[in-house]
């Protein structure tokens, strides 16, 4: 494996820098340098190989022809292209599978984002207690919290797990009910696979391992990638974990669901390649005092 290293790139003009500065030297732009892992001695090009196999192949196809020309590719009607029938994952909670169109798709990004304290991780905690009382392989990485906590946290569901829901979309008074044939998650929650650990590369392999069904990653922006020396959270770590586990989820068509932080305005924290990256987004909304919550798909691209 190439040893990896890092430069800095310019997001708006695309400046190639050793080090860090705060002014890029080839725009004039203020705060837009980010750094970015490329294996050494590689090309200098904004894909970088970042994203594994889809990268190598796009080099493959660019260097192939004589004398380094780039072979054309024969583009295909639509008529021609093979139907995908996409088998979705019920979570077990009626109105969180009709935003997500169904249910989860296998090998999809989902980011939840909602602010702190609002339960995104009650939430995702409760549709992986559901998916194991179904039979389903899971696991649930978390960067922020200890196993213990999330112990304490799956056996105050068994409690109260039909109360425990609260996640309607918006104008449904009863959407924190669970399915009418949704299996008994009571037990279920204890019996969730987790581990808790903030280096990436520890959780990707510890995913292609265990190959689940539905990983959750809580939070994207708690891990950090040994390959940069930023700290967590930052906008190149932030965009680096993500290009992993997408890499990952494609490869093995693990749906994986990214809980993601919010800022002060309530906007998603982290690069707007995040958004961009994966295949749905939702808000979680309302008020910690209340009884309900609110769901909203701001982007799904298997429909909603």
């Amino acid at each position: 494996m190439a040893r990896l290293t890092s430069i800095h790139v310019c997001s708006e003009c695309g400046h190639e820098s050793a080090r860090w500065a705060g002014r890029c030297p080839g725009c004039g732009e203020w705060n837009t340098l980010v750094e970015e892992a490329r294996p050494a001695g590689g090309g200098t090009g904004r894909g970088g190989g970042r994203f594994g196999a889809g990268a190598g192949a796009g080099a493959g196809r660019a260097g192939g022809g004589a004398n380094g020309a780039a072979i054309a590719i024969s583009p295909v009607t639509l008529a021609q292209v093979s139907r995908e029938a996409h088998e979705r994952l019920s979570t077990g909670i009626r109105e969180l599978d009709n935003v997500l169109g169904g249910g989860i798709v296998p090998g999809s990004l989902v980011l939840i984002g909602g602010a702190p304290g609002i339960g995104k991780s009650t939430l995702t905690t409760m549709a992986l207690a559901n998916l194991v009382a179904a039979g389903r392989r899971a696991l649930y990485v978390s960067a922020e919290e200890s196993a213990a906590q999330i112990r304490l946290r799956a056996e105050r569901l068994r409690l109260s797990a039909p109360a425990a829901a609260g996640a309607p979309a918006a104008g449904a008074p009863d959407a924190g009910a669970p399915d009418a044939g949704a299996p008994d998650a009571a037990g279920a929650a204890l019996k969730i696979p987790v581990i808790a650990e903030t280096d990436l590369h520890a959780v990707l392999a510890t995913i292609e391992r265990e190959r689940p069904e539905v990983c959750v990653v809580d939070s994207v922006q708690a891990l950090r990638s040994s390959d940069l020396s930023s700290a967590a959270g930052s906008v190149a770590q932030v965009r680096e974990v993500a290009g992993e586990i997408m890499r990952v989820a494609k490869a093995q068509r693990i749906a994986v669901l990214l809980v993601g932080h919010v800022t002060k305005e309530g906007a998603l924290a982290g690069p707007r390649v995040l958004e961009h990256l994966v295949d749905c987004v939702l808000q979680f909304e309302g008020e910690r005092e209340r009884t309900y919550r609110t769901v909203r798909a701001i982007k799904n691209r298997f429909g909603s």
